[in-house]
Formats: structure tokens, C-alpha cells, sequence
């Protein structure tokens, strides 16, 4: 535990709570939390089963209903062919990760992580014994992995390759013939591909998502991490899924067994109303992003000396320093403080994703407040740069 260090997005968005609960006005662009109202199908289903006042333990594994509608949503929506029996329902995508690192690593195992890369990924792997090995990108390369990058740092230690897409914080998406190439790369060195798609549902821009799922001839080295939080807007529920051969969730089902026991049924209910209607809820969340998408970046590209191109998935722009006209800061937690002592405005520091210089923005407030934000913090950059 002495080498964990805390989630960088929830200790900015823990201080901007702070002030904003002793009565300041806080900007918030740093927690990627979709403000909007639960789909009245979320609702209604938790409502009409709790109705009877009796709410027993969970299955540890999920409830079997859940876990049919969640394979049969991916394999209509991913191109994927599993079962319930594939599927564990988890307290949130984090647990799932958390409980696939901890039952497939022993101690030294390197896990291979692209940067930028979300935040938690390097501590949870250390959490279970494993060594984070990050692999650079770049943004000349759209900071995405290639199979030639995979080549180069795969050793006789490495376990595991962590593969994001849609990519937060970058919001990149990967092509058919590139996901080929890496799961190529992996099976060539036996390595187990556990792949981060818990944005799948907000990709705004064709061709679209690519699951890893939807190549069956590598469907037993990969495992698949989902979630109902930003798929259908229901963060605060607490779903996730581990997805993946059924002998090794089997394994991640006895560690939930000795851990949190399973996912409150409530929170269950609320995701089987999600999933029954899962295309209904699903494009009113994505539509309601991405005019959010839209407003934040005509609204920077305005404000702001460099332009950000389209964000083509997820909630997030990841946009370095000097877009912002600011050439004499390259710490980004250092400016990221700044902007929260001074403006109360809460961005992410890129360091925290694994590239410094660069700074996370959510667009997952509401459209008025997006606007206000920028228009703050367009305002602070010219006082701290003395405009």
C-alpha cells in the first residue's frame, strides 16, 4: 500500500467538491460524470422491484438475467459470441479490472500499459503484484499502439497487455486491421489482452467500435472490461462486467465471493431496465454527449490559440499546455493547482495519464456549464500570462 498513490481524477474532483460544499463556485472539467438525469427505464425497473420491500444478497456471480441481456447486447452491438456463463457482473469496471489483475498476475509479472493511459491502471497492477511497463506513444501517431511498438517491449516477464478503446483520455479509436495486428502480436507471445471498452456506446464519428471480442479465433486470451457507467449513464449505480472465458471468470467469481460479495440488487435491477432498453438509453446518452462534445469544441477553439480536432469517442480532449497559449509551464500538475487555488476550475493534470505537458478536459457537465468554464479559465490563462 506504500506505493499507491490516489486516483488523480478523484482527488481533483474531491477538492473541487470540498469548495463547492463550503459554498464556492467551482468550474468542474476534470470528472468524466455524464450530468444528466437516469433514463426513465433505469428508473422505473429499480422502482417496480423494490417495490416489494425485500432486497435479498446478490447472486455472487449476477443475476442470470443481467448476465444474458449483457452477452446478448455485446453480441449485437460488438459482434461478439458469449454467453452468460462468460459474464460477472462487478462493483463498477474498476472492480473488474482490479479482480482480473488479481487473479491472473503473480508477483513480478510486467503488464504492458500504452500512455497516456487511464489513471488507475499502473496501481492496481501493482496492487496485485505485477510491474507496470508503459509503453509511449505519441501524437504524431494519434497516440495510438502499433503492433511494431507491442514488438519491442515484449520480454520473457510479460503477462498481460492492457488495451484501451475507445481511449480515455484521448478519446482515439482503433481500426479493424490495427486490433489485428496486436492481438497477433499477443497470441505470437502468449499474452492475455484485457481490454478497457467501458466507452464503446459514446463513439460519435464512423466507422465506429472495434471489439476485441469480435475476434473469435482469440476469444481465449481476451477479457473484456464493461460497464453501464458511461454506456448508459449510470455512474453512481455501481455496474460493471467482466467479460471472457468461462474458466477464468469462474476465478474471478471466487475472488468477488471473498470480496464484496457481488453488486448490490438494486443497482441490478436499474441495469436490467438499462439493457432491456439498452438502444434507447444508450443513444440518449451518446446524443446528449456529443452535442456536449460539439458546444466544448467550438467553444475552445474560440477561446484559444490551439485548435482541438474531433474527438471521436468518449467524454474528454486531451489537449497540451501551449494549446492553451500557455509556453513557460510544462508541469501540469503544477498548473492544474493553479487553476483550482486561483479560479476554482478543476482540470486533470496529463501526468497523471502518463505524458506531462498536457491537461484532461470532461465535456460531461452540462452544456451551460461547459461554456462557463472555458470562458473562466480563458480568463485565468490571461492573468497568469499577464494578457
Amino acid at each position: 500500500m506504500r506505493i499507491l498513490s490516489p486516483s488523480a481524477t478523484v482527488r481533483i474532483n474531491s477538492m473541487a467538491t470540498n469548495k463547492k460544499a463550503n459554498g464556492e463556485r467551482i468550474y468542474n472539467l476534470a470528472a468524466g460524470d455524464p450530468v444528466l438525469s437516469n433514463h426513465h427505464s433505469i428508473l422505473q425497473k429499480a422502482i417496480q422491484k423494490t417495490a416489494n420491500g425485500y432486497c435479498p444478497y446478490p447472486p455472487v456471480e449476477g443475476m442470470a438475467e443481467l448476465r444474458r441481456l449483457t452477452a446478448e447486447w455485446m453480441n449485437i452491438t460488438c459482434k461478439t459470441q458469449y454467453s452468460q456463463d462468460n459474464v460477472l457482473v462487478t462493483c463498477g469496471g474498476k472492480f473488474a479490472l482490479f479482480a482480473i489483475m488479481y487473479s491472473l498476475l503473480t508477483e513480478g509479472d510486467e503488464v504492458l500499459i500504452p500512455a497516456p493511459y487511464w489513471v488507475s491502471y499502473p496501481d492496481i497492477v501493482k496492487m496485485a503484484g505485477g510491474k507496470p511497463k508503459i509503453v509511449l506513444t505519441s501524437v504524431e501517431k494519434r497516440w495510438k499502439l502499433t503492433a511494431q511498438d507491442l514488438l519491442k517491449q515484449v520480454t520473457k516477464n510479460t503477462k498481460m497487455l492492457i488495451f484501451n478503446n475507445a481511449c480515455n483520455p484521448t478519446g482515439i479509436l482503433y481500426s479493424r486491421q490495427e486490433i489485428k495486428e496486436i492481438l497477433d502480436v499477443a497470441k505470437t507471445h502468449n499474452l492475455i489482452v484485457v481490454s478497457d471498452e467501458v466507452y464503446s456506446g459514446l463513439v460519435y464519428e464512423e466507422p465506429g467500435f472495434i471489439s476485441c471480442g469480435s475476434f473469435h479465433e482469440h476469444r481465449e486470451r481476451v477479457l473484456i472490461i464493461q460497464s453501464c457507467s458511461k454506456n448508459f449513464g449510470m455512474t453512481g449505480w455501481r455496474v460493471g462486467f467482466a467479460v471472457g472465458p468461462e474458466n477464468i471468470i469462474k476465478r474471478l467469481t471466487a475472488l468477488q465471493s471473498q470480496s464484496t460479495t457481488g453488486v448490490s440488487v438494486i443497482s441490478q435491477w436499474a441495469a436490467i431496465g438499462a439493457l432491456e432498453n439498452a438502444d434507447e438509453v444508450s443513444s440518449y446518452v451518446r446524443e446528449s454527449m456529443k452535442k456536449r462534445r460539439d458546444l466544448f469544441i467550438k467553444t475552445f477553439n474560440t477561446l484559444f490559440p490551439g485548435p482541438i480536432e474531433e474527438i471521436k469517442s468518449a467524454l474528454y480532449a486531451f489537449v497540451p499546455l501551449n494549446s492553451l497559449g500557455i509556453h513557460n509551464i510544462s508541469d501540469s500538475i503544477a498548473f492544474c493547482e493553479q487553476m483550482m487555488t486561483s479560479d476554482n476550475i478543476a482540470l486533470v493534470p496529463g501526468c497523471a495519464f502518463g505524458v506531462d505537458g498536457y491537461v484532461r478536459f470532461a465535456f460531461s457537465e452540462t452544456e451551460d456549464e461547459i461554456y462557463q468554464a472555458l470562458q473562466v479559465l480563458n480568463q485565468a490563462i490571461d492573468n497568469l500570462i499577464g494578457v
